[in-house]
């Protein structure tokens, strides 16, 4: 058998065919994805704990979409070096895709526990919790999901890891929910009141009601057909929730920087800041609530909260 010359030799050797990091990078931002995984995988081969590469190996399963396989390199980088937040934003993307809001929203919560400042985390973050307050719009109201298009969640791929992530927007990001059929249709034909102030009006009047521990005008501001939380009935709820506001010797609740979204005439979505205080207990949380209008008076159908 002849021997093939050097130079031929060396091109066919594993050293010759593997890219380095930024070749791969480029393969990435062309969207070569099958070029770049085959390019990364060599390269793994001898760096098997490269974070670059196995982020890049990551990204390339994704738009491939091979969402287990990335999910599965995701999760190994996260194990590996737990302070990046690209890996866990990239995940929470493919999470919500399937549809796994919680495991997303987890996943951007600890991105942005990397880095407070992290842009892109917090607008995945916000959108998500958008969907589930959507979603939970749609339960209450017993919207026929039949009837509805599940939205499509866009990629928002960071295609490598930065010294300085808080400074990088995803050129693409998990789309925010802009509409709801049901009330789009509505509003079509019927235009929308702002009853924003009123709004914000009601929800003072409840936490003075929770501030005062006056538990009946405090459950006067929940609609019949709200949903507690953790799937406990409504009668053991309201049993905890009385129990609760009886127990500390004083309790304070603020309520900051309130966002009313009108989906309806009779429907409307608020956030805000809450801080609590009491002898017991202290935090501040973000809160989500689903509202509807009952016989002139705004009541609360859905409670979302984050810390």
């Amino acid at each position: 058998m002849k021997k093939l010359p050097v130079l031929f030799a060396l091109l066919l050797s594993p050293f010759a065919l593997k890219a380095d990091i930024s070749q791969i990078q480029q393969l990435v931002s062309s969207q070569n994805f099958g070029q770049a995984l085959k390019s990364v995988e060599r390269l793994l081969e001898t760096k098997p704990k490269d974070k670059q590469a196995l982020f890049l190996k990551a990204v390339a399963l994704q738009q491939l979409g091979r969402d287990d396989d990335a999910i599965a390199t995701y999760k190994q980088l996260n194990k590996q070096a737990p302070s990046l937040p690209e890996p866990y934003n990239n995940l929470a993307v493919l999470y919500a895709k399937q549809g796994k809001q919680l495991k997303a929203r987890e996943a951007l919560i600890n991105a942005i526990n990397t880095h407070k400042s992290y842009a892109t985390a917090y607008k995945n973050l916000s959108n998500i919790y958008q969907h589930m307050a959507a979603d939970a719009y749609s339960k209450a109201l017993a919207i026929d999901k039949t009837k509805q298009q599940s939205p499509v969640l866009a990629l928002a791929t960071i295609n490598q890891i930065d010294k300085e992530p808080k400074l990088i927007v995803a050129a693409a990001e998990i789309p925010l929910v802009k509409k709801l059929p049901a009330v789009e249709k509505a509003k079509a034909t019927t235009p929308v009141r702002d009853d924003s102030r009123l709004i914000i009006n009601t929800i003072n009047g409840w936490s003075n009601a929770w501030s005062a521990q006056d538990s009946d005008a405090y459950l006067s501001y929940y609609a019949s057909e709200f949903i507690p939380p953790r799937g406990v009935n409504r009668t053991s709820w309201e049993q905890e929730r009385r129990i609760r506001l009886k127990k500390p010797r004083f309790i304070r609740i603020k309520i900051k920087s309130p966002r009313v979204k009108m989906l309806s005439s009779t429907s409307a979505m608020l956030s805000f800041n809450q801080d609590y205080q009491s002898d017991r207990f202290n935090d501040a949380v973000q809160k989500t609530l689903l509202l509807k209008k009952i016989n002139g008076r705004w009541k609360i159908l859905k409670e979302l909260t984050s810390s």
